[in-house]
């Protein structure tokens, strides 16, 4: 079916593949003002066949001449490269339901067994991020893995799981009963009785910006470039969330091991994390230094199902409230009010479009609105995130951290108490 569909895309498209043939030869003939407007014509066209499949008529492009597809491509630069998540999602109203569900999950632990926890941080990449896709076209021979439904840049679970556990080989880890127990046992190996789930659950981290890198190999006698090597990344400096789920489910029989359990396998995901992200990386060519993160976390958190153990759950001393003022444009849950969304930064109105209805909306000045949206660029998600974590049951205790540093020492402060908790009927 995916296949009668590209073919009758590229015969509903000839028609159009001929008229941007047709610009092209007047171009050609054309010099000055005359060239640049039929040029700019013909950018139009592309940007037209750019909502259908470009992928494929890319390479229609090349099977008639490759200075056609190469004029499309460079449309396609331009357009596709340009993602700004939170704009589309505002665009899609879909921001909410994105958040809680794809790019900051929802977990109740009160659903789950006992020293159930959630690990969640925002981190930074320091060098560009590279994985592979899997559509049959593409525009450029090594495309970007994406969700099939939003579109964006994705790291999948099974890719998270895979990059912990060569990091945890790098660090002399060998395939024994406890990375069995994290990770589940592997498949189609001698002397296996059944095939067992391990404890961790990842989510997907999704990214809203994408880039492309320029590899130029060199001929080796004349040490020139022979052809570029477009390859599509996730750049540097893009911000990701990083959500870890540990819920040992297997362990009703042996209560009394739990936290025995539990605390060797946090200490081994905190020591595989660290070193995944600032050391080893994660995703393709890490050999060659990409897919690595900054040190610095947000919003960094281990959320841990105990009723027993007394924690006080820490408080963001340096948050950066918002005025009294700005409250009439907030909602309860800290995102913006419908009505003082638009066309401006970070998805509000503009100048001009407060200036024409933002009063008439319940809005203050001008210059008060300025304000406010110059804090909600900079501080609007810190806010979100703060009214969400006061929404985590009290019960549970959580430790924040903001740095991989701060990661393993919170992670044996945890173990410390876990070793010296002997109240079972409290788990």
């Amino acid at each position: 079916m995916k296949y009668d569909w590209l073919l009758a895309l590229s015969e509903q498209e000839n028609e159009n593949i001929r008229k941007i043939s047709g610009l092209e030869e007047e171009i050609k003939k054309l010099k000055g003002q005359k060239k640049k407007e039929k040029f700019e014509e013909l950018e139009k066209e592309h940007a037209k066949l750019l909502f259908h499949n470009p992928h494929l008529l890319y390479y229609l492009f090349v099977t008639k001449d490759e200075t056609l597809a190469d004029h499309f491509r460079s449309t396609w630069q331009k357009e596709n490269l340009d993602v700004d998540l939170r704009q589309n999602l505002i665009q899609w109203d879909l921001n909410e339901f994105v958040e809680n569900n794809f790019l900051r999950p929802q977990i109740d632990l009160a659903l789950l067994p006992p020293l159930s926890f959630f690990i969640r941080f925002t981190f930074t990449l320091e060098k560009p991020y590279i994985s592979c896709d899997e559509k049959i076209f593409y525009i450029i021979d090594n495309p970007i893995r994406k969700d099939k439904v939003l579109g964006l840049s994705y790291v999948a679970p099974s890719a998270w799981k895979g990059s912990l556990k060569a990091t945890l080989r790098h660090l002399g880890y060998k395939d024994d009963d406890c990375i069995h127990r994290i990770f589940g046992n592997q498949k189609h190996t001698e002397q296996q009785e059944e095939p067992k789930a391990g404890r961790l659950r990842i989510f997907p981290t999704f990214f809203g910006k994408k880039d492309l890198e320029v590899i130029n190999p060199h001929d080796r006698k004349t040490r020139v470039g022979i052809k570029p090597i477009l390859i599509e990344t996730v750049p540097e400096n893009s911000s990701g969330v990083f959500t870890l789920l540990y819920a040992p489910f297997n362990l009703m029989e042996k209560k009394r091991e739990l936290k025995k359990e539990v605390s060797k396998d946090i200490l081994i995901i905190a020591k595989a994390l660290k070193a995944m992200f600032r050391d080893y990386g994660f995703g393709a060519k890490t050999s060659s230094g990409y897919g690595i993160a900054k040190s610095t976390l947000s919003d960094g958190r281990i959320v841990l199902k105990a009723k027993g153990m007394k924690h006080i759950q820490e408080k963001k001393s340096k948050l950066n409230l918002p005025e009294e003022s700005f409250k009439k444009y907030l909602n309860e849950d800290g995102t913006v009010k419908d009505q003082f969304k638009g066309t401006g930064k970070v998805g509000l109105l503009s100048n001009t479009e407060y200036t024409k209805r933002g009063q008439e909306l319940g809005g203050g000045s001008l210059s008060e609105f300025k304000k406010f949206r110059r804090w909600y660029q900079t501080r609007g998600k810190e806010w979100q995130d703060y009214i969400q974590s006061k929404s985590v049951p009290a019960k549970w205790p959580t430790w924040e951290f903001s740095n991989f540093n701060e990661l393993m020492n919170k992670t044996e402060e945890i173990i410390k108490i876990l070793e010296n908790l002997t109240d079972y009927t409290e788990l």
